[in-house]
């Protein structure tokens, strides 16, 4: 015969029966908490220190957006090659309207790039594509530069992103044929 502990005893035990009831007093407390029932602040995009860097960005990747969809307009041909080019640009911008918080467009930055779009393309296929190879190249450099002034790191961190993208994109179009 061993003399070890006494075989366990069906139900709950005191200990069990006191910290369930000690959680259940205490979940019940926590609705009448008034700091749960708070709305976490969210600052005004204009108060946010990076919003001029998140807004020069924003211009510059929809005068992106606007160049290679101009591009793909005035030569068919390229189109196709140029459609994934302009959803992943679309996608950058959709990422900055987030950062942004409006939803929309936000008021332009006092240092943002006029829009490229506006400028004629290029009747050369070939010549249209080293000028969306520029666009993206000037994208990829300013989005860059703002990185490295971003105090925030989340908006770092995005801009970093999104020159990375321009990046890419760069390196796709200068592979991409023109079809001439």
């Amino acid at each position: 015969m061993s003399l070890g502990s006494p075989p366990p005893r069906p139900g709950v035990g005191r200990r069990r029966l006191l910290l369930g009831g000690t959680g259940l007093v205490a979940l019940a407390a926590v609705p009448g908490c008034s700091w749960l029932d708070r709305e976490p602040e969210t600052p005004s995009p204009q108060e946010h220190p990076d919003h001029d860097l998140l807004s020069g960005a924003y211009a510059r990747e929809s005068a992106v957006v606007a160049t290679v969809q101009a591009t793909a307009q005035r030569h068919a041909g390229l189109a196709p090659s140029l459609s994934p080019v302009a959803a992943r640009a679309q996608e950058r911008v959709t990422a900055l309207e987030e950062a942004l918080g409006t939803g929309g467009a936000p008021s332009p930055a006092p240092e943002a790039s006029p829009p490229t779009a506006t400028a004629a393309v290029p009747a050369r296929p070939a010549a249209a594509l080293r000028a969306l190879v520029t666009v993206s190249q000037t994208a990829q450099r300013d989005h860059a530069a703002d990185c490295v002034r971003a105090s925030d790191p989340g908006v770092a961190r995005l801009l970093a992103s999104v020159a990375a993208g321009d990046g890419q994109d760069a390196v796709i179009l200068r592979t991409t044929r023109s079809g001439t």
